[in-house]
């Protein structure tokens, strides 16, 4: 009897749970306003939802050093600075994703300085474009800058204008046919790096979506107020400067109390601004640092024949030297002949145009950004248009459905039943005993 009793009262609950989930619904009024509306969010909206809003190559340890253009005396080279230290950054954190765990690269200023010029990229210290260097390393390719210091000179103290091949590497030492006076003479053979491909980018969307891969080169319109008064900080021109005369290196973004800003490497040594670096209001083209950047997609195929367990060449005073000779007839490594000839071939700009590239599909060699602590924030591109959780209503269910789900909550309850009878009779049991 007991147990017939439960079942019903089971039956009973589930039929009463059934009405009750009408009571779950929330009967929210919408006095005097107009019918919801949807909000078509924009394609730059959309895109920069789904990106992260705050992100820094340097804070994941992907910057290498900064440099000072100026010394050892004045020399226009900052769009080689500024292309350069991308590059750097980039080939930086490419070994960090191929596991090669050497030194930082940090390319050869003054080979550029010498020799681009004279192949028809730049003018040297007297100006040029992040295009130039790209192209000169897309064809040519640079040495790390053991090849030769930094002195801010270029390719006019040569005669004509002319590379010689020490002007792109060169050695000092004693040789074994001067063994008692050291000489100087050209390395020819050494680790290049290339670029696979460069393009220009525009717009805060474009910029932020090839951060996500590495740090960019941009222009930059230096007002007197951003020259001679920035110390450190977010830097808002207010004057409407905007003819680009400086190159710079942008490795980051975010926002500081409701301010946007784009984090950007100098290349005026690092006692000026925040140790090198500086911020800029984000967003609205400030100083036009939004209207002329620059990617490039590293290629570092020498450098991976040297790190690796079983290297094709080795190194000696004179260059590169083959170690493996299998290897190395497969992947032979030519001089700088063609870089310091007196012919030298001129070169003309490779470079993808903006509006290939605000959207470009992904280079298989392009780098991520390593995943941070807290995982990349995102969020939906359209709120309005997330659709809700499906509602759970008795009326969306048959009548065979609901006879099946009352008769197992009915079996649920006369098992309980039957279970609390029999505890119920062996305590009886034992009080009897």
């Amino acid at each position: 009897m007991v147990a017939w009793r439960a079942l019903a009262i089971a039956v009973l609950l589930g039929v009463a749970a059934a009405k009750k989930s009408d009571c779950n619904k929330c009967h929210r009024t919408w006095k005097h306003r107009s019918a919801a509306k949807h909000h078509a969010w924009t394609r730059d909206e959309q895109e920069l939802a789904l990106l992260p809003k705050h992100f820094d190559w340097c804070e994941q340890g992907m910057c290498t050093t900064s440099w000072n253009q100026h010394i050892p005396q004045y020399c226009g080279s900052c769009f080689a600075h500024g292309s350069l230290s991308s590059a750097n950054d980039r080939i930086k954190i490419m070994n960090h994703k191929l596991g090669l765990r050497g030194p930082d690269v940090m390319l050869g200023r003054q080979s550029f300085l010498n020799c681009a010029p004279g192949h028809g990229l730049s003018d040297g210290c007297g100006g040029g474009e992040p295009a130039d260097v790209y192209e000169f390393m897309r064809v040519y390719g640079l040495p790390d800058e053991t090849c030769l210091p930094y002195n801010a000179t270029d390719h006019t103290k040569y005669t004509n204008g002319t590379c010689p091949p020490e002007g792109y590497c060169m050695n000092c030492m004693y040789t074994p046919e001067s063994p008692a006076v050291a000489v100087c003479f050209p390395v020819t053979k050494m680790v290049r790096y290339r670029a696979k491909e460069y393009g220009r980018l525009e717009g805060e969307v474009a910029m932020i979506k090839e951060l996500q891969k590495g740090p960019i080169t941009c222009g930059i319109a230096v007002s007197s107020g951003f020259k001679y008064d920035y110390a450190a900080g977010i830097f808002n021109d207010t004057t409407g400067f905007m003819d680009i005369d400086h190159d710079v290196e942008i490795v980051g973004y975010g926002e500081e109390h409701g301010v946007k800003f784009w984090n950007v490497r100098n290349s005026w040594g690092t006692y000026w601004g925040e140790n090198g670096f500086f911020k800029i209001v984000r967003g609205s083209n400030n100083l036009a640092i939004e209207s002329d950047c620059h990617y490039m997609v590293p290629d570092i195929s020498d450098e991976e024949l040297i790190w690796t367990k079983k290297p094709a060449y080795g190194g000696s005073i004179y260059g590169l030297v083959p170690f493996n000779d299998a290897r190395s007839k497969r992947h032979p490594v030519t001089d700088t002949s063609e870089i310091t000839e007196a012919n030298a071939t001129q070169l003309t700009s490779h470079e993808k145009p903006a509006h290939t590239t605000a959207h470009r599909t992904p280079h298989p060699d392009d780098i991520v950004p390593p995943k941070q602590k807290d995982g990349l924030r995102k969020a939906e591109a359209n709120l309005m248009a997330v659709e809700p959780p499906p509602s759970v209503s008795l009326d969306s269910y048959s009548p065979a459905q609901l006879g099946l789900a009352f008769l197992g909550v009915g079996c649920i309850g006369f098992v309980a039943s039957m279970v609390a009878a029999t505890k119920l009779r062996q305590a009886r049991y034992q009080i009897i005993e």
